[in-house]
C-alpha cells in the first residue's frame, strides 16, 4: 500500500484492520473458512482498507 507513517503505525493499522474486518464480518454472519489462512486473508484485506482510508485522510 506504500504507506510511509513508519513501520510502528502501520503494525497498529494492520491490527486494527483486521480487528475491524473480523467484527463487520461478524455482524453479517459470515463465518472465515480455511482456518489461519482464512483469518490471514481477512485481516490482510481489512489492513489494506483501513491503510487506504488514512491515506485518503492524511492528504
Amino acid at each position: 500500500m506504500e504507506a510511509r507513517y513508519g513501520i510502528l503505525l502501520n503494525i497498529v493499522l494492520g491490527i486494527v484492520g483486521s480487528v475491524i474486518a473480523t467484527a463487520i464480518l461478524a455482524q453479517f454472519h459470515i463465518e472465515v473458512a480455511g482456518g489461519r489462512l482464512g483469518y490471514f486473508v481477512t485481516g490482510f484485506l481489512g489492513a489494506c482498507s483501513l491503510i487506504f482510508v488514512a491515506r485518503l485522510v492524511r492528504r
